[in-house]
């Protein structure tokens, strides 16, 4: 009897034990009746992931918002490494979101820190099958590894560089490079009473040279002016001859109506009307006389006188009745 009563005692025993096995493992994966729906998405990380393993937290500003579900090699690219995760489908990333990995405590371990995300950027539509790609940036560690990493290369180059300068062979012809320096600094330093003779001469030549450029380029300036006056000159003595010409032409036209005129009438004087007729002619003969003359006068002057032209120190003769 009393064995039986034993017996009774342990079923009930066993069956409280794993009755709170149960309720602990229920509890532990938090698989109650008011589980949250989540939503799926991955990062890419180019650096370590050490310390960061299934389940470890997903946080959004210090806060619990999910945890990683699944870490693997990226096939594509095998530098780098997938997380997936889940994040809780009250708070909705955006596509100004990422990723980075933080060190939580003195552990060792890390966590997922998700920063950004602002108000007008689009959610990242995203579901467990097909979960969106969230943007990553290197954590402090990856940046800090290579600083460390750029810096040790330098160092690396500025020893072999002094190495390279620290050989036998290179260190005598750096000290003959160096003697030849000195024998020139020395040289220059004899003769730089010459040198500065050398420069302010130079320098002399150098505005003698820009005084004679400025002096040919005012002689050209009045070569041209001179040289425009005088072709306005001469196609204004040109033009007066012409006019003249044309009041010869026409008071020899009217001589000739007059005559005509004259003629049928039965009144013609040919003494009087010759004399009449031809004093605007001789007018007229006069005035073509003295255009002719300063015609002369300036060609003699374009032949015979460039210099008066280019320099104007001589001044054109004058013609006979001016």
């Amino acid at each position: 009897m009393n064995r039986r009563v034993n017996y009774i005692i342990l079923a009930i025993f066993t069956l409280l034990l794993i009755a709170g096995l149960v309720y602990f493992v229920y509890w532990l994966g938090k698989f109650n009746a008011s589980k949250k729906p989540k939503v799926y998405y991955q990062a890419v990380f180019h650096e370590s992931v050490s310390g960061l393993n299934i389940a470890s937290p997903v946080k959004y500003m210090g806060v619990n918002i999910g945890s990683v579900k699944k870490i693997t090699i990226n096939p594509n690219e095998p530098n780098s490494v997938i997380v997936k995760f889940a994040v809780d489908k009250s708070i909705p990333l955006r596509k100004d979101s990422y990723a980075v990995l933080e060190l939580e405590g003195i552990t060792g371990l890390k966590y997922i820190e998700i920063e950004g995300g602002s108000k007008n950027s689009p959610i990242l539509v995203s579901s467990k099958r097909h979960p969106a790609t969230i943007k990553t940036i290197p954590s402090f560690n990856a940046k800090l590894f290579e600083a460390l990493s750029s810096t040790t290369d330098k160092l690396n180059k500025l020893l072999d560089n002094l190495n390279t300068i620290l050989d036998p062979k290179k260190a005598s012809h750096l000290q003959n490079m160096l003697i030849h320096l000195e024998k020139i600094s020395a040289y220059l330093d004899k003769n730089k009473y010459m040198l500065k003779k050398t420069i302010k001469n130079f320098n002399a030549l150098q505005d003698n040279l820009n005084q004679t450029v400025t002096a040919l380029r005012e002689d050209i300036r009045n070569l041209t002016a001179h040289t425009i006056q005088t072709e306005k000159a001469f196609t204004q003595n040109f033009s007066q001859l012409n006019s003249t010409l044309s009041t010869f032409s026409k008071n020899a036209n009217e001589l000739i109506v007059e005559l005509n005129k004259k003629t049928k009438e039965g009144q013609f004087d040919f003494k009087d009307a010759l004399l009449e007729s031809f004093r605007p002619i001789d007018s007229t003969s006069s005035e073509i006389q003295k255009a002719t003359i300063k015609l002369e006068n300036l060609l003699n002057e374009l032949q015979n006188s460039p210099s008066d032209i280019l320099f104007k120190k001589a001044n054109p003769p004058k013609g006979p009745g001016e």
